[in-house]
């Protein structure tokens, strides 16, 4: 009888449970005074020494909901994981030591795909399929090589190859999901907005560590990394990560994007919202500059000049080209010498730099290799990696310093060729739409795009600029909405009458 009472009033909690948190949303005297007591209890475990409790109920509420919001609304799923993975890396700077969480990017994703394929609010459009693009293709053919590598001769076992293959599958799954879901036009104003508020965080930030430092659980992140303090002190000053895992990350994804604004301010006729941009436009590029990326000095001419080329006959490009020149003229000749950052930038174009000619020393002593390797040593056999997963193979702890030497010398030229035409699979299509395009206001998306992709490819060069969160989650949605601008546009849009182009994309994302 006693057992009978107390499974009926199990049975009762549970319904009560379920119906004050997915029906109420705790908006009741019930779901506060649920919220109340977990308060309370937190905070209790807090003061006697138990942080850690609190901290892991707050992290499984926390994942719960956005668990619960990928698979049964996906669109606010996709949103929420991108602010999430924007952020993954800040709270081990705050305690002071790495955490753990990078796993969960790709855990979010696996179950942002399923609710993506279950959703019945998502529209297809059937005649024009994302995998029949050349970039899809080509994309294809990266993965097979990529996964191809684990029947590569030169390594033992495949413990270096199933992460970097783990992360491939997940950037895939979002070059789909952001293809999928993002079908309507005022989501893509929702998407460029959202990355466009979290890169002006992400400036103003690294300007506060430029001006006032890093906070104290930063510098104790810093001091107990091997070899970080003397990688980021340089020049008498210490060199900016912003929220990012690394210097070089955050360099790269500030400047690329502070391409992307500058096309917007261009083209944008509200005078508001063009100094609006130029602003943010200011705060990205001097965040690129207190990273201390001297790989990213040659962002803004890149993406400038890719400008230029596509839109000629645009005399504001043409305004824009020469402002651009002229600034960085001043940044190379102008008689400021007291400046550590002006002075960093401008050793990026000194002939006479000691570690820019150890790195083409490095890179001509191992080209051979190449020759003779086709399908290169193996995934992760170089650098650190190869240390950790293959101490024994010959390539192990030799430091590529180079995205495209990497690939070269893990994937052989076979791999480095299929990477490379990627790259130009995607500057292709996207021009060739772009010249297709006929509204406007879509054609200065589609630039802006492909501005913000190309510094990426060209960076490169010197260091691995693609692959690393956040910007992957950018640079494979980016990939996925270059095919999407293009179906807005065969579909007529009239973005300038259209009801939902004339609401705030946020009323329309919580409607």
């Amino acid at each position: 009888m006693i057992k009978e009472y107390i499974k009926s009033k199990g049975i009762a909690l549970g319904h009560w449970m379920r119906h004050e948190i997915f029906y109420k949303k705790l908006i009741s005297p019930g779901g506060i005074a649920l919220l109340l007591l977990l308060a309370l209890v937190c905070g209790y475990m807090s003061a006697k020494g138990f942080f850690f409790i609190p901290l892991a109920i707050g992290v499984l509420l926390i994942g719960l909901a956005v668990l619960y919001m990928c698979l049964f609304s996906p669109l606010h799923g996709y949103f929420l994981t991108t602010i999430i993975t924007f952020f993954i890396f800040y709270p081990g700077h705050l305690i002071g030591q790495d955490l753990p969480i990078a796993s969960s990017f790709d855990l979010l994703f696996y179950f942002l795909t399923l609710g993506a394929m279950l959703s019945k609010k998502v529209r297809l459009i059937s005649t024009q399929n994302l995998f029949s693009t050349p970039i899809s293709i080509v994309l294809m053919f990266n993965v097979a090589a990529f996964v191809l590598e684990a029947f590569n001769p030169n390594i033992p076992n495949i413990s270096g190859w199933t992460t970097p293959v783990r992360r491939l599958f997940t950037l895939v799954l979002v070059y789909m999901v952001a293809y999928y879901l993002i079908d309507r036009y005022w989501k893509f104003r929702v998407f460029i907005h959202l990355w466009t508020i979290l890169a002006l965080l992400a400036g103003l930030y690294a300007i506060y560590q430029q001006y006032v430092g890093y906070l104290p659980g930063e510098m104790k992140y810093i001091m107990s990394q091997p070899g970080m303090f003397e990688l980021l002190f340089q020049g008498g000053q210490f060199r900016k990560f912003s929220f990012f895992g690394d210097v070089v990350t955050y360099g790269i994804f500030s400047g690329s994007f502070g391409v992307m604004t500058l096309i917007f301010a261009i083209n944008e006729k509200d005078k508001f919202k063009m100094r609006l941009y130029f602003f943010i436009t200011i705060v990205l590029m001097l965040g690129m500059a207190y990273s201390g990326t001297r790989t990213t000095n040659i962002i803004l001419p890149a993406g400038v000049a890719l400008y230029g080329l596509t839109t000629i006959r645009n005399k504001t490009t043409l305004i824009a080209v020469f402002c651009s020149i002229m600034f960085f003229m001043f940044v190379l000749f102008a008689p400021i010498n007291s400046n550590p950052t002006l002075n960093r930038i401008r050793t990026t174009f000194d002939s006479k730099e000691e570690s820019l000619n150890v790195r083409s020393k490095n890179r001509h002593f191992i080209q051979p290799y190449m020759h003779y390797h086709p399908f290169g040593s193996g995934i992760s056999t170089t650098g650190v990696e190869g240390t950790m997963y293959y101490p024994s193979h010959p390539l192990a702890g030799f430091p590529p310093d180079s995205g495209l030497l990497k690939l070269g010398l893990e994937m052989g030229w076979i791999g480095l060729f299929l990477h490379l035409l990627l790259n130009a699979t995607i500057l292709y299509q996207g021009i060739y739409y772009y010249f297709k395009m006929k509204n406007k206001k879509l054609k200065v998306y589609m630039v802006a795009i492909l501005c913000g992709l190309f510094p990426y490819m060209v960076c490169q060069f010197s260091q691995v600029a693609i692959g690393q969160l956040p910007s992957a989650l950018l640079f494979y949605s980016c990939m996925a909405l270059i095919k999407r601008l293009k179906e807005f546009d065969e579909e007529g849009i009239n973005l300038e009458t259209e009801q939902e182009a004339n609401t705030k994309p946020w009323q329309l994302l919580f409607k």
